[in-house]
């Protein structure tokens, strides 16, 4: 090689070097980032102790992928293994704290490894650490993988040592925090966590006796301090709830949500903090800038309470970092009204030092300054201390009666001038010579006058009085003067600043004086308009309608009468009658309820007053009936016009709650025919009017015809008498048989009614029902039926026993009796007091009455049959008869009308109908009764068709309650002779095997002659002269 070219060579030989010793150190880098972690020390676990702390002795793995590698701690033989961890999700890259447990001891060693979910302590004041899981998994370097104890406060999980072994446990986090892991004994944890449960019990009941005491106590002190503290005291209960685990202990909260109700807690705690200082301070009363100050800052502190649901660490460390400025703002307002005197500040001095110190020791337990159980508890402790302490200053304080008594016995003029302003009077003096008044202040405040308004001269003090009242306070100071001093006792309005009135009771004296002008009246002024505006309230609604405000009964009949008398005198125009009833409103109101029944009672008096003059009155009669006295107009044809006009308003329809309702109403007209001296007896005159326009149907109008007078009179006093017997039960309840075709055999009785009136003879059920449905009378007299019967059905059942089958009675239900709200209470009671088998009370609904609410009538007739009623659907075939109801009522019997029963055996289709609505029945599990059955034909028609129950005359007509005693009297002594016969010819035996009818045979039936009949006390049968019904059997 050339000489020159040497030092080149030793440049490349160097630069060679270089680069090899650098690939060297790469390579020996990469070795020693791909080799598994080094062995961590092993704790050793004592068995004395109780509790000892992992996380300090652990080690940490951050970012090492979804895989971690580790060497396992030695064991007593030295030897050091691996073990390789899988994350429980792949993909992620979760930490880890690795830690080794070693048992020292001949025994196996049984610990919980706990890591509690959230603590206080450390926990953070800008971003806070909440509520959430810590560990995900443990994996140990042998045996199985320790198993989850189920806690929501704390991650916890059972470790399992046997003597003399070293386990490498790996805990994969499942937060960003690493948190505080403990080894306990799990006796001693429990006895711990009792302890604590105990303590915190302790703390709520004090809470919760607080802020029940405090939200009590406003309903007999109404002052706005009393609901803020309750509120402080609540929001401190609530965050005391959650933090104790509470409402975990009652609902299944996951720990997501447990942070937000964290966050909430203390949010609403703060923020009734701060509502509470502007309460009890009287902040309000400052300037508007600092009323809208606090109430923006009261508004955003409330407002955190709705942002912890959506982000609870944001909610809850602006909540802690706006303590500081609540601190120092609460702090310094609270001494500056006390520097100035403020006594509701001076009664909070101490709680508030008290809270000063409380919130610096919270500030150092959640940056991590003070840890420790002793420093959490006296937290909590302190938190409640607050709260009792708030509580008895604001009592103490609100109750505290004012300034401090003076000591020593008040003067009797002390005493006068006390009771003076407390009375809420004022002193008002007259002098007569000077003729000069002089009133208190609190009267110019009172009225919004200047001061100094009312104290001048006589006529400036009349000046400010009701022009109606001047006349009669001059006249009454004259005679003071006449009489040379007496009593004042006048009532009279004063006039306010904004042109009102406000009424002022005068009460004095002036004593006697013989020089007038030397006279002297001295008095108490007092404020009585709300004493006037209730007396006047009084006697408005003492003579009107309260829901629709229009004139009621008593003082229509005053005005109706006036108008009369006026007319005799020849000073006014002859009075008309317009009677108006609305037809159906009580069904509409029933089945709609009372709420929309009043707003179209109101909808249909704004209808009516649209078509009268001033001289004209409207009145409610009551319930669903108006009438209009009619001054305005005596032309008949402008009357009959009038008429139709309110008919046509009345029936235009009404739009509530999305339903359109048309009601109509029936109007009776009567013209005075100067022979009327009474209002009572013109408006009994319109009220036949009506009923005449009622009975020809609906939406009709009638004019009185004088010829009907007699008979309707006699009319209408049938409700009063039909009171009277109800009062009396003088209604009688007879009881017509039902019996089983197939056999023969009573089944049952249905109750019926009948009235012997004392001068119309005995009236049917037909003659008084409808007007006991109209005036609601169908109320009182259904539930007596009801009682009579199930009494007698009680007796029954005495004297004719039966196992099965017992006897029923059969009850009418009206729609007035349906749809009240305590007729399922009175039938349960009813059936609870007599002792009677379950099925025995069977109650029989019309099919049209049930399809005036179906969805009512289902609910309603549900209840029924659970408290042991049946329901029977009477007069099936001759209503709606609507199949697509039929399945969803809960019915189990259908009565087929008499009408279809007495047609059922001719030719033609109603042979086709009875056996399709008997087939329909059946199919769809339902028993059936046919009703009207008046012959044998008739009988034996329906047994073929396998109708199950029979009634109509052909089996019995009704029967007074002797009579149905004797029957069943006679049909238990039958029964009896005919089980003494059965048994003798059970003892003599039958050669050829065909005796009697045997224990379960049925006898054949008998003819029910005239004989039969007198036997048993029933009255022959009034059916048709070929008829020849069979006697029931037992």
């Amino acid at each position: 090689m050339r000489p020159d070219r040497l030092p080149e060579a030793a440049a490349g030989a160097h630069f060679a070097a270089a680069r090899v010793l650098l690939l060297l150190f790469a390579l020996i880098a990469i070795l020693f980032a791909a080799a598994p972690a080094l062995a961590v020390d092993a704790i050793t676990v004592n068995p004395n102790y109780v509790r000892i702390d992992v996380t300090s002795l652990a080690e940490l793995h951050e970012a090492e992928g979804d895989r971690l590698q580790i060497e396992t701690a030695p064991g007593q033989d030295g030897y050091v293994g691996r073990m390789a961890i899988q994350a429980a999700t792949p993909g992620t890259s979760p930490s880890w704290l690795v830690f080794a447990l070693a048992n020292p001891t001949k025994q196996r060693m049984v610990r919980w490894l706990i890591a509690p979910r959230y603590s206080l302590t450390n926990s953070g004041l800008y971003w806070p650490e909440l509520d959430s899981d810590r560990v995900s998994a443990v994996t140990p370097s042998l045996g199985f993988k320790p198993e989850r104890v189920p806690n929501n406060r704390a991650d916890i999980f059972r470790v399992s040592l046997e003597p003399g072994q070293t386990i490498t446990f790996a805990a994969e986090l499942a937060s960003k925090d690493v948190p505080r892991m403990s080894l306990w004994d799990p006796e001693a944890y429990q006895n711990k966590q009792q302890d604590r449960m105990l303590f915190n019990g302790v703390l709520l009941g004090i809470a919760g006796v607080l802020a029940i005491f405090l939200t009590a106590i406003f309903a007999a002190n109404h002052r706005a301090i009393f609901p803020a503290t309750a509120l402080v005291a609540w929001a401190g209960l609530a965050y005391l709830c959650v933090d104790f685990g509470f409402w975990n202990k009652l609902f299944p909260i996951s720990v997501e949500r447990t942070a937000v109700y964290r966050a909430a807690a203390e949010a609403g705690l703060v923020a009734s903090i701060v509502l509470f200082l502007y309460t009890f301070l009287r902040i309000g009363l400052w300037h508007n800038w600092i009323r809208s100050v606090f109430w923006g800052w009261i508004a955003l502190q409330f407002g955190l309470v709705i942002f912890a649901v959506i982000d609870p660490e944001i909610a809850a460390g602006l909540t802690r970092m706006s303590c500081i400025p609540l601190a120092a703002i609460g702090t310094g307002l609270v001494f500056y009204l006390a520097l100035r005197g403020q006594d509701r500040a001076l009664a909070l001095i101490p709680t508030w030092l008290l809270f000063l110190v409380w919130m610096f020791g919270a500030g150092m337990i959640v940056i991590g300054q003070l840890q420790g159980d002793l420093a959490l508890s006296g937290f909590l402790a302190g938190l409640v201390l607050i709260l009792v302490l708030l509580g008895f200053s604001v009592t103490q304080f609100a109750f505290r009666s004012g300034p401090v008594a003076q000591l020593g016995p008040l003067t009797q003029s002390q005493l006068k001038a006390l009771a003076v302003d407390s009375s809420g009077s004022a002193i008002w003096q007259w002098s007569s010579g000077a003729e000069e008044v002089s009133v208190s202040v609190e009267i110019e405040e009172t009225l919004g006058l200047p001061p100094g308004s009312l104290n001048g001269t006589l006529d400036q003090f009349i000046g400010h009085m009701h022009p109606g009242d001047r006349e009669r306070f001059r006249l009454t100071l004259m005679s003071l003067q006449e009489n040379h001093g007496g009593d004042i006792d006048l009532d009279f309005r004063l006039r306010r600043h904004d042109g009102t009135y406000l009424w002022y009771e005068l009460r004095g004296h002036a004593p006697e004086s013989d020089n007038p002008r030397l006279l002297r009246c001295v008095g108490l002024l007092r404020d009585v308009t709300g004493i006037k505006r209730s007396h006047e309230r009084l006697m408005h609604d003492s003579v009107h309608d309260h829901l629709t405000g229009l004139p009621n009964r008593e003082l229509f009949m005053d005005r109706l009468q006036g108008a009369i008398t006026r007319m005799k005198e020849a000073q006014g125009n002859r009075p008309t009658i317009i009677f108006i009833d609305i037809d159906r409103f009580r069904n509409v109101n029933q089945s709609l309820g009372l709420v929309t029944g009043d707003t179209m009672l109101l909808t249909l008096a704004r209808r009516l007053q649209r078509h009268l003059n001033p001289q004209d009155t409207l009145a409610r009669l009551g319930g669903d009936q108006f009438a209009i006295m009619l001054i305005s107009e005596i032309d008949p044809r402008n009357v009959a016009m009038l008429a139709d006009r309110v008919r046509r308003s009345l029936r235009t329809p009404m739009k509530i709650d999305g339903k359109e309702i048309v009601l109509t109403a029936s109007i009776g007209i009567v013209v005075h025919d100067g022979t009327h001296d009474t209002a009572q007896d013109f408006l009994r005159e319109g009220e036949i009017a009506m009923l005449q326009a009622k009975r020809a149907g609906a939406d009709r109008i009638e004019i009185f015809n004088p010829a009907s007078r007699s008979e309707e009179e006699g009319q209408l006093p049938l409700e009063s008498d039909l009171r009277r017997a109800i009062e009396r039960k003088q209604i009688a309840v007879v009881y017509q048989p039902i019996t089983r075709i197939a056999n023969n055999q009573l089944a049952g009785f249905e109750a019926l009614l009948r009235w012997d009136h004392p001068t119309r003879g005995r009236l049917g059920a037909d003659d008084f029902i409808p007007m006991a449905e109209e005036t609601g009378l169908i109320v009182e007299l259904g539930s007596y039926v009801l009682k009579q019967a199930l009494e007698q059905a009680a007796f029954w059942h005495k004297a004719l026993p039966r196992e099965r089958d017992p006897l029923f009675v059969s009850v009418n239900v009206s729609s007035r009796q349906l749809f009240r709200q305590d007729l399922v209470q009175d039938i349960r009671h009813l059936l609870a007091s007599d002792v009677v088998p379950p099925g025995t009370l069977r109650l029989e609904i019309t099919e049209s009455l049930l399809m005036e609410n179906p969805e009512r009538a289902v609910e309603l007739l549900d209840w029924l049959r659970n408290f042991g009623a049946r329901v029977a659907l009477d007069d099936f075939g001759t209503g709606y008869s609507s199949l697509s109801y039929l399945h969803r009522f809960p019915c189990d019997t259908i009565k087929i009308d008499k009408s279809l029963v007495r047609d059922g055996g001719l030719d033609g289709t109603s042979p086709l109908i009875l056996k399709s609505i008997i087939m329909l029945a059946h199919d769809l599990g339902k028993e059936v009764v046919a009703e009207g059955i008046e012959s044998e034909d008739h009988a034996a028609h329906l047994r073929d068709l396998d109708c199950e129950y029979g009634q109509g005359f052909y089996y019995g007509e009704p029967m007074s309650v002797k009579q149905v005693a004797a029957l069943l009297h006679a049909l238990a002594s039958h029964k009896a002779k005919g089980g003494r016969r059965r048994a003798k010819m059970a003892g003599t035996g039958n050669g050829n095997g065909n005796g009697s009818n045997g224990a379960g045979g049925a006898q054949a039936p008998e003819p029910h002659t005239q004989s039969s009949a007198a036997a048993t006390g029933h009255e022959p049968m009034q059916g048709p002269p070929d008829s020849a019904p069979s006697t029931p059997q037992a």
